[in-house]
């Protein structure tokens, strides 16, 4: 039993110590290079070159539970939900029918981008690695653990992917006013591994010399090399399994598409899905295996308190799983949406954000919704705050920094500083964490799409023909300063040609 309480234990604390597929701070953060990845018709402020292994990473975990509902604190230390200290009671109330876990991860190898000539057009290109994961694990496994009761346990579950994205981007006006932007990424797609492993049958039958369990699963593995030692016709262990992915096991492609759209100078409405796509798996890089098996223990004890006394040795091991024909298959990418309005005060100095999220997951789709405060005083400078409510799970504060103030771009954002932690500095009480970081160099000019960035020379060249009813406040301040230097500079020269002309009487 002791190495199954250790997986189990793990994948307890990856439901609850959530880091999500995005992080929502960085939507609305202006210079992040990070950005047009939740939307590809947002761009930087400008161009961009990634540093290597540092360009951007981003961590995410969510779950259906928080920490606090696995960890729990006793004479100054935190034990698990299954340390004999934590009572049934205490440890089965704050557990979901299902407890599912998402885990992403992605990693920018190579990226680079800059504005076309017009200044507003903005391509990028980007070497992308992604790991993926889901896990299912229902209330009946967890009561099972703790009371030793009979049940009928269904929805075991674990899938994992991981692979490699190269994709190009381009985000374009489509009107004169210059109001709609449209953003496409294309992306292929080389598939690294993947595993399932899932059991539609373990049931649990208490005796009153022994207990039984009589399980069923499914074990599915593609990746270069993968193989199970084993002789022909014999059964494996999971011990006996061994992969090289060191080429590819699978090709796919996806596409991310975006647009955003300005309402009025000061508002913004923006909408994106990402990730519509697929990867086919290759049969000759594929393992397949069954297990069906009834195992004998000897009983365990349950006080009057319904708490689980000494537990028999239970290894995952004992699973012994049978080859079948190795096939290919095809699997869709896990898709998201992103629904953002943002709105600038005060010269665009200070910004009010709302995002909407939601995201296709093996065994649920989760749902987010995110409400940011932006301060950029400078063009090279953005401090973000974000608060997120996710669908009656928990809530996550958010910090997020970018610098970009000439030589390089750095950005961070997370949302595990405000939330309430251990002394061991675990999160807790809390059912999402993202931790998103990166740095670049800046190359190009700066952008035209927001015009209180641009230089004025630039942006009075652009507006000195436009009707003076169709200007913004940031137009008509930079008419009226231009009228007032003129004005300025035909009296001086006024006066110098007084000057002369009296010189020459």
């Amino acid at each position: 039993m002791r190495k199954l309480k250790l997986i189990l234990i793990s994948a307890a604390l990856c439901l609850t110590v959530p880091i999500a597929a995005q992080n929502p701070t960085t939507y609305f953060m202006e210079g992040s290079t990070f950005r047009s990845q939740l939307n590809p018709a947002l761009a930087p402020t400008c161009g961009y070159l990634n540093l290597p292994a540092l360009s951007g990473i981003q961590v995410g975990m969510a779950g259906n539970i928080s920490l606090d509902r696995v960890l729990f604190p006793r004479n100054g230390k935190l034990v698990t939900i299954f340390d004999n200290s934590v009572s049934a009671k205490e440890a089965l109330s704050g557990l979901k029918s299902q407890n599912t876990l998402e885990l992403n991860t992605k990693v920018n190898i190579l990226g680079f981008g800059a504005y076309t000539k017009n200044r507003r057009n903005f391509w990028s290109f980007d070497i992308n690695a992604r790991v993926n994961g889901d896990v299912g694990l229902p209330y009946s496994l967890f009561e099972f653990l703790k009371l030793g009761r009979n049940n009928k346990i269904r929805g075991i579950g674990v899938n994992v992917d991981s692979y490699l994205e190269a994709g190009f981007n381009y985000s374009f006006s489509v009107d004169r006013q210059k109001k709609w932007y449209v953003g496409v990424r294309p992306k292929m797609l080389i598939g690294v591994a993947r595993a399932r492993l899932a059991f539609d049958r373990f049931d649990v039958m208490l005796g009153e010399e022994r207990w039984q369990v009589d399980a069923q699963g499914v074990l599915d593995i593609t990746a270069a090399g993968v193989e199970a030692d084993h002789m022909p016709g014999e059964s494996f262990e999971f011990g006996d399994l061994d992969m090289k992915p060191t080429k590819p096991a699978g090709y796919g492609f996806a596409i991310d598409l975006g647009a955003t759209y300005q309402v009025l100078p000061n508002l913004q409405l923006s909408l994106a899905v990402n990730d519509l796509g697929f990867i086919k798996w290759g049969r000759k890089h594929n393992l397949k295996a069954f297990s069906e098996k009834t195992l004998m223990f000897e009983s365990i004890e349950v006080d009057a308190n319904g708490q689980v006394g000494e537990q028999p040795d239970f290894d995952l091991n004992v699973f012994q799983f049978n080859e079948t024909d190795p096939s290919d298959c095809t699997n869709m990418l896990c898709a998201s949406i992103n629904a953002g309005l943002d709105y600038e005060l005060f010269n665009h100095k200070l910004g009010f954000g709302l995002l909407y999220s939601a995201h296709v997951r093996e065994f649920d789709t989760r749902h987010n919704l995110t409400a940011s405060v932006n301060i950029h005083p400078k063009r090279w400078f953005t401090l973000s705050g974000s608060y997120s409510f996710l669908e009656n799970r928990g809530n996550a504060f958010g910090l997020g920094l970018n610098l970009n103030p000439g030589a390089i771009n750095f950005f961070v954002a997370t949302d595990v500083l405000l939330t309430k932690k251990t002394k061991q500095w675990v999160p807790i009480r809390q059912s999402i964490m993202n931790v998103t970081f990166g740095m670049a160099v800046p190359i190009g000019k700066i952008g035209h799409r927001v015009r209180e960035y641009m230089p004025a020379r630039e942006l009075y060249r652009l507006i000195k023909d436009k009707p003076v009813g169709e200007l913004s406040p940031t137009e008509k301040r930079l008419m009226q300063k231009k009228s007032a230097k003129f004005a300025a500079e035909q009296t001086e020269t006024d006066k110098k040609a007084a000057r002369k002309y009296l010189e020459k009487s």
